[in-house]
């Protein structure tokens, strides 16, 4: 299980307990802003912030995580522009300031959350991870016009990014832009995740149409779930629900036969996630 536990609590388990309590192996997903802002507050300036993100990403990689996610789409836009020194000087500075003050460093703003995502994806392609963009749908402090994934393309044209593997994640009502990149995007992934338990109907929907183009090797089966183990089996029946009314509405037209359908579902469920974050059974 691939877990993100960057937005935990006194109460929540460590990765080793939750291992314990379900008897299923726990992989550390590393949250990318939450490391961020607990390293702002020692660094003199933004060099040397971004320098000791990208060291501790090493490190925790070194110690078993498969994975960085970006919550970019809360705190910014995910239209990636190119990033102003001198505005990222200012935001770091303010930053800072209010973390020496004790109050919490939370990181929001184009410069800083875009500097912080351009040295993510630099590192993960170093580090031969997959790096996970928050798209879409979510909580109210976001502004869904800006998180569409269609604002990713810098890291996927851009050759400092060549090799980067790519999770957009939720995606809806983005669904379909997300399955484009990844039909021209030879790195590029996705997951429905938060659609499937959440949208109603809609989630089927989605993945009719995600499936639309999105190659079967390039979607992800993913829960979201969190606070209450209910969500963890609510969301798995659900998704498998939806991908085999998906899946087999194509066999019904004969688009595909039983045994690819069979296969494109074992793809969804587990291999696809297999391959892209390097795990073995």
């Amino acid at each position: 299980m691939l877990v993100d536990n960057g937005f935990a609590t006194a109460e929540s388990f460590t990765l080793p307990e939750q291992e314990q309590a379900i008897g299923i192996t726990q992989r550390q997903i590393i949250r990318l802003e939450t490391l961020a802002e607990n390293l702002i507050r020692d660094a003199q300036e933004p060099r040397e912030w971004l320098s000791a993100v990208r060291a501790v990403l090493r490190a925790d990689v070194e110690r078993g995580a498969v994975g960085v996610k970006t919550i970019c789409a809360y705190r910014a836009t995910l239209e990636l522009q190119p990033v102003d020194t001198d505005a990222l000087g200012v935001a770091f500075s303010a930053t800072r300031v209010r973390a020496q003050r004790g109050e919490h460093p939370r990181l929001s703003g184009s410069a800083l959350c875009h500097a912080l995502l351009f040295e993510a994806a630099q590192e993960c392609r170093e580090l031969d991870v997959p790096l996970q963009v928050h798209c879409g749908f979510g909580d109210p402090d976001e502004d869904l016009a800006e998180t569409s994934p269609l604002g990713l393309r810098p890291l996927f044209v851009d050759p400092t990014y060549r090799g980067l593997r790519v999770a957009l994640l939720h995606c809806y009502p983005y669904h379909r832009q997300a399955a484009y990149l990844c039909s021209v995007f030879p790195d590029v992934y996705m997951d429905l995740s938060l659609t499937i338990p959440f949208a109603g109907l809609e989630g089927g929907r989605a993945m009719r149409e995600a499936l639309g183009l999105c190659p079967t090797t390039k979607l992800l089966y993913a829960s979201d779930a969190s606070r209450y183990p209910e969500v963890f089996l609510v969301a798995a029946a659900a998704h498998r629900e939806a991908l085999a009314d998906a899946l087999g509405e194509l066999v019904d037209r004969g688009i595909m036969d039983k045994i690819t359908a069979s296969n494109a579902g074992r793809q969804v469920l587990a291999d696809n996630a297999k391959r892209v974050y390097h795990l073995t059974d």
